[in-house]
């Protein structure tokens, strides 16, 4: 019998309070605990400036997310944990992070849709825009550094909005996990560490969501419905030394996705109008070499994408009229194939208290859009940057930076160039509070994809692209004393030629547009008695843009967003329960004025019993209040999976 949404609510409430007690009784019963895992309120960073810094002593609003604090949200990958964290915005096209083809998910940093570069270890991930962190699984993750704001002098394009850079571990934990729950979700994993060799393995299974999108019609709704997904992770690493390693991880994901006619089809109404089915193969190498002074990358990456499928009805544009007549090719099966492949190689000098630091970074880039490979596109990436620091007295640091970057041997000469600087100046008020003032440049290289049409007519490039520039204006204050860390942050963004596409006549269209956003951040992490860590935070800005299709300043995203966190940690107990809420939301079409979207609230708790110092056992909820919240920006609506939880074992040895 199908329960109704009040049951359902009873039924979680009911589950959530059975961990409360077990809590409860666990926290009243241990006789002796051990104290929780010391948690460091003012970490030390290395991706604002390229080099390890104290985060107070940092001019830029930052965050770092430790492997325990990303696992306290019951996520298994990068992108499900991160949904969570202040400041950031979540789309996905299904559970866990799905993506729809070149239909990624993202993670938004201050309203630049498609301004977050994505690093592993300081190397970049990006490839056409994507980055798939669904693919990461937590279990190579040691931490998670965030800079917001405008990042592209130290680290090149793309990164408008700001950078997430993925830290993964040096020595892996001997463990093996395996965890099943509803919607037939299953995650299994495997990790071993043998001498200097890391191996790792993932698995990741979801079922039949039945609907998880609505997209309205003339004529009636289309619903996409979701028949599951399967994703793999290998891994393996190899550490020369403490200077030298390598790493190479391989992903396999195969997601379905059945396009079915729905409300006001009469007849047709639960047919298919077509499937897809999604198999998505990446392959990241890196080799790296770090001594403190000279730090050197060479790395390797791949993404291929392939789209079989089935069209079994037509639709009529203009009328609506639904027919089974389909002109063959029923559907062309679909290839893309991207690689970039480089080096970063930087050197620091000190020269009595000033610091110098000087890079270059090479990168070549290849896309092919067909399978026959009848398109192929090739093209060269220089950069130089540096960084001057300088100590004006005890308390006060200047900082300043640059970076030319240029294209090379680029098809029909469509080649760029830019130079981006930046100025920070940061005051101190004690040896933990500091206040601090940031001016900075960033861009963005248009893509192949962006530039050139393909041969499929599912996209139509644009040659007249221009390279997007923006400048980001931060203020802001930080304090780390006693059992609290204050984070405040004030920003105001604005980006000319932001690059944007349209889906119109069933093909994707590129072009230049404007954008701009004010906004203030704040965030407060917590230090506890008796186990107790605790978070929250505030965010409000005011993201816009302006395109030739929308000749007016037009919302995006939301104004508000709240989030926060407990966590409690005894003996034998670990437990976590995280929010975060996106309220005064708007959807905003491409080429139509945004409307206004109810807010989401995303939810998760997390418990875990150890049984001994090698067995754990955990159980893991989401959606806890099992909310119909969209987690899409755009036109359609695409829903959050519905309340879900796993309940697994973990074995360590």
């Amino acid at each position: 019998m199908k329960m109704s949404g009040t049951d359902k609510r009873k039924r979680n409430i009911a589950l959530l309070a059975s961990g409360a007690i077990l809590l409860f009784g666990t926290v009243c019963e241990a006789e002796a605990q051990q104290p929780a895992a010391e948690y460091e309120l003012d970490q030390v960073l290395v991706t604002a400036q390229r080099y390890e810094k104290r985060d107070v002593d940092i001019p830029a609003s930052t965050s770092v997310y430790t492997s325990e604090q990303l696992e306290a949200t019951g996520a298994s990958n990068v992108i499900e944990a991160l949904k969570m964290a202040a400041g950031l915005v979540y789309s996905t096209y299904g559970p866990s992070g799905a993506s729809q083809s070149t239909m990624t998910s993202q993670i938004t940093i201050r309203g630049a849709g498609s301004g977050t570069l994505v690093l592993v270890n300081g190397t970049p991930l990006n490839l056409r825009g994507m980055y798939n962190l669904e693919d990461i699984p937590l279990n190579n993750v040691e931490r998670v550094e965030i800079v917001k704001g405008g990042g592209s002098v130290l680290y090149g394009s793309e990164a408008t909005g700001g950078i997430i850079n993925i830290i993964t571990k040096k020595q892996v934990e001997n463990t093996i996990q395996v965890s099943g729950g509803n919607f037939g979700q299953q995650q299994h994993s495997l990790n071993l560490q043998v001498g200097k060799v890391g191996i790792g393995y993932s698995l990741e299974k979801w079922g039949d969501l039945g609907k998880i999108s609505t997209t309205s019609t003339q004529s009636g709704n289309m619903d996409m419905c979701f028949p599951g997904v399967d994703r793999e992770n290998q891994m393996l690493t190899y550490r020369f030394d403490d200077k030298l390693s390598l790493m190479y991880t391989h992903n396999y994901s195969e997601t379905s996705y059945d396009y079915k006619f729905g409300d006001g089809f009469g007849s047709h109404q639960g047919l298919s109008r077509y499937t897809r089915l999604y198999n998505d193969t990446k392959d990241f190498a890196q080799l790296q070499y770090d001594d403190k002074t000279v730090k050197g990358t060479v790395y390797f990456n791949q993404k291929k994408l392939q789209t079989t499928g089935t069209n079994y009805y037509n639709v009529n544009s203009a009328t609506g009229a639904v027919t089974g007549d389909i002109t063959p090719p029923a559907y062309t099966d679909k290839t893309d194939k991207l690689n970039t492949y480089g080096t970063d190689i930087q050197k620091i000098w000190q020269q009595k208290a000033d610091k110098i630091l000087m890079g270059l970074s090479t990168q070549h880039e290849y896309y092919s859009p067909d399978i026959a490979k009848t398109q192929e596109y090739e093209r060269d990436i220089y950069s130089i940057y540096g960084q001057w620091e300088k100590p004006v007295d005890d308390v006060n640091t200047l900082i300043l930076s640059g970076r030319e970057t240029w294209t090379a041997n680029a098809p029909n000469d469509r080649n760029y160039n830019n130079f981006s600087s930046q100025g920070q100046y940061l005051h101190k008020l004690n040896n933990n509070e500091s206040v601090y003032v940031s001016v900075g440049q960033s861009f963005k290289m248009p893509t192949f994809s962006q530039i050139y049409s393909t041969s499929d007519s599912a996209n139509l490039g644009n040659p007249n692209l221009k390279p997007q520039t923006g400048i980001h204006y931060e203020a802001g204050w930080k304090l780390s004393q006693d059992d609290h860390s204050w984070r405040v942050s004030v920003f105001n963004s604005s980006v000319k030629d932001n690059i944007s596409s349209t889906y119109s006549g069933g093909m994707y269209q590129y072009t230049n547009e404007d954008f701009k956003n004010t906004g203030i951040e704040v965030t407060c992490d917590i230090k506890g008695n008796a186990g107790w860590q605790y978070n929250w935070g505030v965010s409000y800005g005011d993201p816009q843009s302006r395109s030739t299709k929308k000749p007016y300043w037009d919302r995006q995203y939301g104004r508000w967003q709240l989030n926060g966190g407990a966590t409690y940690q005894s003996e034998k107990l670990k437990a976590a329960v995280s929010a975060n809420y996106l309220a005064d939301r708007v959807m905003s079409p491409s080429a139509a004025h945004s409307s206004p979207g109810r807010p989401y609230l995303l939810t998760s708790f997390n418990l875990t019993y150890s049984l001994d110092q090698s067995r754990d056992i955990f159980f893991i909820a989401n959606n806890i209040l099992d909310r119909n919240d969209l987690i899409n920006h755009s036109s359609s609506d695409y829903y959050y999976t519905p309340f879900n939880f796993r309940v697994g074992f973990k074995y360590r040895f």
